[in-house]
């Protein structure tokens, strides 16, 4: 486990709090139960702990498994371990549940658990031809819409007492697919998710479909933190809270742009998701929190941070990310919110056992 202390205290760039403060506190997890169906008693455990600290809501940041059949059926399974929390979840998609689905024969095979005429198949995904053509993957854009059918059915989040939500699909703009795309305030605070997922953000140079599916979600994804932090400068919001799959960050050193290196380089998979949360928390210039998962690597840091030297104010030091733990962790985080304070977030892990 990796925690990176904040040295909030010299954030020389936050705001004082609102005259009406606010305390309360909210949980965020991802990468969940990876080993089926082995990892599902200790998952219910998890709930259960989430469920005795009794937070405001849960934010679940993708990966609801490793390795499943993508299909209806699994994701109705799925979200009825959603319906398990007693407090709202909202849930944004990771990788494994839609990018990164394969035929289920190759799955087996990569377990070693698979048959012989698995194994064959295998054989032939691996061939250049077919590895080229992703012959190894099921329809992931005809999943995907199966998936937006199963979660995302109307305005309210999932969990066993939901609570309303704004979509993006709801907005009347360009994205009526988007529906996974969420905002709500809590107590002034504003929330979104957007739907970044791991493996690459699914901008796959071999599959034009693909491709262009990733392309224009990655324009719905920028519209909506630009909307989200316009409302929240509009309503003069103490803090803003930002939740995605994707580990954007390598974790080595950056530049004059990043304090740490984008996975991918600035005209990357994630770079203008970046670089937009960069550029709009830096004219909030209160505090943001980025919440991802895909890395399950417990950490607090500030990846955006560019130290410019004695004497000078460091860049993007309002702008905090939380990365959750992940299987075969199965922990979540809970975040305390508290803009009476000039750093507004604090972070505790929550255990299953």
């Amino acid at each position: 486990m990796k925690v990176v202390q904040l040295a909030i205290g010299l954030i020389g760039t936050l705001l004082a709090a609102p005259a009406t403060a606010a305390q309360f506190d909210f949980v965020a997890l991802g990468d969940t139960a990876y080993n089926l169906p082995g990892d599902l008693p200790h998952y219910q455990r998890l709930i259960d702990t989430i469920n005795a600290a009794d937070p405001a809501f849960t934010i679940h940041v993708g990966d609801i498994w490793g390795a499943r059949e993508c299909n209806e059926e699994s994701y109705r399974d799925a979200a009825t371990w959603f319906a398990r929390y007693e407090a709202p979840v909202v849930y944004t998609p990771g990788d494994n549940e839609w990018t990164d689905c394969r035929d289920m024969r190759i799955v087996r095979a990569f377990m070693g658990v698979g048959s012989p005429e698995d194994r064959q198949a295998l054989g032939e995904a691996m061939r250049f031809e077919n590895a080229f053509a992703n012959s190894a993957y099921v329809d992931v854009l005809a999943t995907l819409d199966t998936l937006r059918g199963v979660f995302y059915p109307g305005s309210e989040s999932l969990g066993a007492n939901p609570m309303p939500l704004a979509r993006q699909a709801d907005a009347g703009g360009d994205f009526p697919e988007m529906v996974e795309n969420a905002r709500w305030t809590h107590d002034g605070v504003v929330f979104a998710t957007v739907h970044v997922p791991g493996s690459d953000n699914d901008f796959l140079i071999n599959d034009e479909a693909r491709a262009s599916a990733a392309q224009r979600r990655n324009r719905a994804n920028v519209a909506w933190i630009a909307e989200t932090f316009a409302q929240a400068m509009a309503n003069d919001a103490p803090a803003i809270v930002i939740a995605l799959h994707a580990g954007m960050f390598t974790g080595e050193e950056g530049d004059s742009f990043t304090g740490q290196a984008i996975r991918g380089g600035r005209t990357g998979p994630y770079g203008w998701i970046v670089l937009a949360i960069r550029d709009y928390a830096a004219r909030f210039g209160k505090p943001v929190l980025l919440i991802n998962g895909d890395f399950h690597e417990f950490t607090i840091d500030r990846p955006f941070l560019v130290d410019r030297g004695e004497g000078e104010a460091p860049l993007y030091g309002n702008i905090t990310r939380l990365q959750v733990y992940g299987a075969p962790e199965i922990r979540a985080v809970r975040v305390g919110v508290d803009t009476e304070t000039p750093w507004v977030f604090s972070f505790e892990p929550l255990y299953a056992d």
